[in-house]
C-alpha cells in the first residue's frame, strides 16, 4: 500500500469520524439514529475500491469506540460496521451486474447506475441486518453489554423498525455517495488505473 493510498484512507476516516456527531433519532427504533458518516465510506468505496472502503470503515469503528462511547456501543458499533459492509457488498454486486448487462455501452445511463446500486444495496442490508439485529444483537450481545434482557414481545415489536431502518439508510446514502464520488472524481481527474469499482461510470 503506497503513501497516497494510506493518506486517502486516513483522510476519509477522519471525515467519517467527524461526521459521527450528526445524527437524527428514529421515532420507531429506540436508541438508533439516521447518520451521514456512512456517506464518505461509500464514496471511498466507489472511488478507490473495496480495500480502501473497508479500511475506512474499520478505522471509523475504532474512532467510534474511542470518541463516542455509549452504553452498548461495544456491540452496537461493530454491528454498524457489518451493516455498512453488507450494503457495500450489494453495491459491489450491482457494479458487476451493470458491467455484465451493459457491456456494449461505454457509459451506462446515470439514472440506471444509481438505481442498480441503490436497489441491491437496500436488498442486501434489509435482507440480512434486521435478522442479525433480532437474532443476535438483542437476544445475546446487548443483554451482556447492558446487563439487562429484553422480552420476546419487545423484540418482535422492534423487528419492523429494524427492517425500515436498514432499508431506508441506503436510500439516501448510496445516491448521495454516488454523486459526491462522481464530483470528486472529476475534481481529482483520476485515471482509470486509480479509480475503484465505478471507473466506467464517471
Amino acid at each position: 500500500m503506497d503513501t497516497k493510498t494510506i493518506t486517502l484512507i486516513i483522510a476519509f476516516a477522519a471525515l467519517t469520524i467527524a461526521l459521527n456527531t450528526i445524527r437524527i433519532p428514529t421515532f420507531y427504533w429506540p436508541g438508533f439514529y439516521y447518520r451521514v458518516y456512512e456517506i464518505p465510506i461509500v464514496v471511498a468505496f466507489l472511488l478507490f475500491g473495496p480495500k480502501v472502503g473497508s479500511l475506512v470503515t474499520i478505522l471509523n469503528l475504532f474512532g467510534q469506540m474511542v470518541f463516542f462511547q455509549v452504553p452498548g456501543g461495544i456491540v452496537a458499533y461493530p454491528f454498524g460496521l457489518i451493516a455498512i459492509l453488507t450494503m457495500m457488498f450489494g453495491v459491489y454486486l450491482a457494479n458487476a451486474l451493470i458491467k455484465s448487462r451493459f457491456r456494449s455501452e461505454s457509459t451506462p445511463r446515470e439514472g440506471r447506475i444509481v438505481i442498480y446500486l441503490t436497489v441491491l444495496g437496500v436488498a442486501f442490508r434489509a435482507a440480512i441486518m434486521p435478522f442479525l439485529d433480532f437474532g443476535l444483537l438483542y437476544h445475546f450481545l446487548l443483554p451482556v453489554a447492558l446487563g439487562r434482557t429484553f422480552t420476546e414481545a419487545y423484540m418482535v415489536g422492534l423487528l419492523p423498525g429494524m427492517i425500515v431502518f436498514n432499508a431506508t439508510v441506503p436510500l439516501y446514502t448510496i445516491p448521495i455517495s454516488y454523486f459526491v464520488a462522481k464530483r470528486v472524481n472529476k475534481s481529482l481527474r483520476l485515471s482509470s488505473s486509480q479509480q475503484g469499482i465505478q471507473n466506467f461510470a464517471f
